[in-house]
């Protein structure tokens, strides 16, 4: 896939990520922490994809 194209969908994953944060946090329940975990482990794997070409 092309490096540009790669790039632009991992930060629109930040973005939708960060929304879930975000909109969890501002909000109580169980579905709304389950959201917050999503996006966590979203920015997780976007650090791990990051991280693992300097291993």
């Amino acid at each position: 896939m092309n490096d540009k194209i790669l790039s632009v969908l991992k930060v629109v994953f930040f973005a939708f990520c960060m929304f879930l944060i975000i909109y969890g946090q501002r909000t109580v329940g169980k579905l709304y922490l389950l959201m917050q975990l999503v996006g966590l482990a979203g920015l997780l794997f976007l650090l791990w994809n990051y991280n693992r070409k300097f291993v």
